[in-house]
């Protein structure tokens, strides 16, 4: 049996990670900027460029801003160690971001059995839970003695951006009914309709895709398809399970608007918006983590294929 000290240990291990991906968000929040809506890299999304793999959840978002506001011409980035592998280092002063990576960890404070039963291959095995860590990357502009390719800008014209927004609605399978016609947008689990305003009615081609995406990540979490419990358990505005649902929307549409290369919408960025966010954060430290992770199956899910970024 474990030791209290034990226990206190490994959940401190993952609630500190939580918290400072947390602190992080809450800092830009309370400077007004919204990490999930910022612009995406023209050159391409967040990866390891050691690997060629794109980072996944928060790490993707985070790593875009953190590009952004530092000015990098690149979203890629690579660990301390791999750029001594390539023969290069990390320029002296500089620093690094933490990011996340998902691990198993043995639960350490489980209880022998009081009614002990024959052993089974599933009873053999203990038991495991997945807890985020952190760990330090560097972006490629923060190295050097590394010759790293030249990236040229991925541009497409306006059509060939709405020709790659129609070609991720008609990637998904198992689509609700959307209904281009409303007067405003919304998605009813009830009859599994999606609903949005026209084109011609939208400020936008942006701003119309970006909506028509966000109602598409919640039909997502319909019981016939990922069957999300903070959709169907929502107890309306204001309730953890909404708040959690609507950032899981929100990065679902960020996240597809950048494979599409329709970059970001006007979103409302007032102060009414932003406390509730702030609200929202600091009475679940997970919420950004878990939301993400959950934006992240909601656009596989509606594309049916790992990504590329556009």
């Amino acid at each position: 049996m474990a030791t209290t000290a034990q226990s206190t240990t490994q959940s401190n291990t993952f609630v500190d990670t939580y918290q400072e991906v947390t602190d992080a968000v809450i800092k830009a929040l309370e400077e007004g900027t919204v990490i999930w809506q910022c612009p995406w890299n023209q050159v391409g999304l967040p990866k390891n460029i050691t690997t060629n793999v794109n980072y996944r959840g928060w790490n993707l978002f985070l790593l875009n801003f953190h590009a952004m506001i530092k000015g990098y011409p690149t979203p890629y980035y690579i660990t301390y160690k791999q750029a001594n592998q390539l023969k290069g280092s990390i320029k002296k002063g500089e620093k690094g971001i933490r990011i996340i990576y998902w691990a198993t960890v043995e639960l350490k404070n489980q209880q022998e059995d009081t009614n002990p039963q024959p052993a089974t291959e599933s009873a053999a095995k203990p038991r495991t839970i997945m807890v985020p860590k952190a760990y330090t990357v560097f972006n490629i502009a923060q190295t050097e003695g590394i010759e790293f390719p030249h990236f040229e800008v991925k541009e497409r014209s306006e059509a060939e951006k709405i020709e790659a927004c129609e070609n991720v609605i008609a990637s998904m399978p198992n689509k609700p009914t959307i209904r281009k016609n409303g007067t405003n947008a919304y998605y009813q689990p009830s009859t599994d309709i999606v609903v949005v305003p026209s084109l011609k009615r939208s400020k936008s081609n942006e701003a119309f895709y970006s909506t028509l995406f966000h109602e598409l990540a919640h039909s997502t979490g319909h019981e016939s398809r990922l069957n999300r419990r903070e959709l169907l358990n929502a107890d309306g505005f204001g309730s953890a399970a909404y708040a959690k649902e609507e950032l899981t929307a929100e990065m679902t549409a960020a996240f597809l608007g950048a494979i599409s290369g329709i970059g970001q919408a006007t979103f409302d960025n007032s102060a009414a918006y932003i406390d509730n966010w702030l609200s929202a954060l600091k009475n679940d430290k997970t919420l950004v983590i878990k939301a993400a992770a959950q934006a992240q199956r909601a656009a596989e899910y509606i594309m049916q294929v790992t990504y590329e970024p556009a």
